[in-house]
């Protein structure tokens, strides 16, 4: 199965599951508010009830004659003393719903000192409207209780669980309570076929939004697997060697960013094939002379064409040490690379190191033509590598002696700032460009301006430099000097991470 059809049925399947989840709530809540509304209707039809049982209470001659606050004893008797018949009759004929207020069926004025409970519109004092006697009962079952909780009239509800109930007051005294069982499901013919029509409504609605949403899916899963494609492409490129080809992205999220990062990515691999080819022709180059000088002395001396004395030993001497030294250089850049240099970090004098440094190389430097000028912070003190420092310091000394013209200066400047160690080698002309001093440091960089590579190196010093001052958490850059040549600065911080 492809991505695309596994992302279209991801998105049906998490809309299906939600939009069920919805619906069943909103069928939920419905069903709960539907009853909620018919039970609050039935509390209306109680409230109108109410009325017209204060109506028979009040016109009972024994309410009238009673003191204004009378006892629950007393207002049972008055509810007795009523014809049960009557009460009978309003409980369960009682409309479900209070009537509206017609036009001309405004309630006459109350006289002064009536303290009856208010009426229904068009009460009046008295018996009640005579009902045709076989209207079918139109209300839930309905009690009617005293103020001692005795039924009277109606059906007798007991303690039914959330049942709805109604206080009656008569001067504000309460003489009754009017008790009403819960509607807990539809049992209208109307009321079943509204809620029958909403249910399929819901599932009509449920389907069209599921086809919707599978239409979006459908069109999403093929919209965001564009992109898709295309670092799947980027990376067929990379596996197939092919780095020259880019995906330039044009979008801001992080699947730009993944293509960016992919064309970096194939940018960095194709430079580092760069630097491979270029490594392995400058090896080969560097191997090569030495190798020709020696084939070309030995066949001299095989042809007779020179005598092989200390004079010609000498001179495969050194095209065999300078090959040595070569391969030295490049096995030590090796492991330094793959981290495979062991460093033993002590407490060091570097001041000391440094100026022992500059004294045995102090006779080469004289038979150059070169000036050497120093000045030492005294007493400068760093957790290092003894023997790689000072291979440091030979290095970059040998470098501005190769890359010096006779008579020439180099000075040397070591100092302490805060808890960071900085030695500074300045030399004057020839001297190299802002660009050029980026690339110094690269393996075998050979420059185009008058710095060129001298006599017998293989321009591994400075990257093995670079090398050695990385492991010591330090820093090292070069960049033209104010002495009109080259300008190598080293910072090594005094303690290590």
């Amino acid at each position: 199965m492809q991505i695309s059809q596994k992302l279209f049925l991801a998105f049906v399947g998490l809309t299906s599951i939600v939009l069920i989840a919805t619906l069943s709530l909103a069928r939920w809540s419905f069903d709960q508010g539907f009853l909620d509304y018919i039970n609050g209707l039935e509390q209306e039809r109680l409230q109108h009830l109410s009325d017209e049982l204060l109506t028979l209470y009040a016109a009972n001659p024994e309410a009238q004659t009673a003191p204004s606050v009378m006892t629950d004893q007393q207002s049972t008797r008055v509810w007795q003393s009523i014809n049960q018949t009557t009460l009978t009759q309003v409980i369960s004929l009682h409309a479900p719903f209070p009537k509206r207020n017609r036009p001309g069926d405004a309630r006459p004025p109350r006289p002064a000192g009536d303290n009856r409970p208010p009426m229904g519109p068009d009460r009046r004092l008295g018996p009640p409207r005579q009902r045709p006697p076989f209207s079918p009962p139109s209300g839930p079952p309905t009690g009617l209780y005293s103020a001692e909780q005795q039924f009277i009239s109606g059906v007798d509800i007991g303690n039914v669980d959330n049942r709805i109930s109604l206080t009656l007051l008569f001067n504000d005294h309460i003489v009754g309570y009017l008790y009403s069982s819960p509607i807990r499901e539809v049992e209208s013919s109307s009321a079943t076929a509204f809620s029958q029509q909403q249910r399929w409504t819901s599932v009509g609605i449920g389907l069209l939004c599921l086809l919707l949403a599978s239409a979006i899916a459908w069109w999403l899963s093929r919209f965001l697997l564009i992109p898709v494609k295309q670092v799947m492409l980027g990376v067929s490129y990379l596996s197939q060697g092919n780095y020259d080809e880019r995906l330039s992205p044009q979008r801001a999220d992080e699947l730009g960013q993944l293509m960016a990062n992919i064309d970096h990515l194939a940018m960095t691999l194709s430079k580092n094939r760069s630097a491979k080819n270029r490594w392995l022709a400058d090896i080969s180059h560097e191997l090569r002379t030495p190798l020709s000088i020696l084939c070309g002395e030995i066949d001299a001396i095989k042809a007779g064409i020179r005598t092989f004395d200390s004079t010609q030993l000498n001179s495969l001497e050194q095209e065999v040490l300078r090959m040595k030294h070569l391969v030295d250089d490049l096995y030590e850049l090796s492991l330094s690379d793959v981290g495979g240099l062991r460093y033993h970090f002590q407490r060091m004098n570097v001041s000391e190191s440094l100026q022992s440094t500059l004294n045995s190389m102090a006779t080469s430097l004289e038979e150059k033509g070169l000036t050497l000028q120093s000045q030492f912070q005294p007493e400068v003190y760093l957790s290092a590598d003894v023997l790689r420092l000072e291979q440091l310091f030979i290095n970059l000394l040998m470098n501005s002696m190769a890359y010096t013209d006779s008579p020439g200066v180099i000075d040397v400047r070591l100092s302490q700032q805060a808890k960071t160690v900085i030695l500074t080698i300045n030399d004057t002309k020839p001297s190299a460009s802002i660009e050029e001093c980026e690339h110094l440091f690269e393996p075998l960089y050979r420059q185009d301006s008058a710095r060129t590579r001298r006599g017998s190196g293989a321009g591994l010093g400075l990257t093995i430099c670079k090398n050695i001052v990385e492991a010591h958490d330090g820093t090292i850059k070069a960049i033209p000097s104010q002495l009109g040549g080259l300008c190598i600065e080293v910072q090594l911080p005094m303690h290590r991470e």
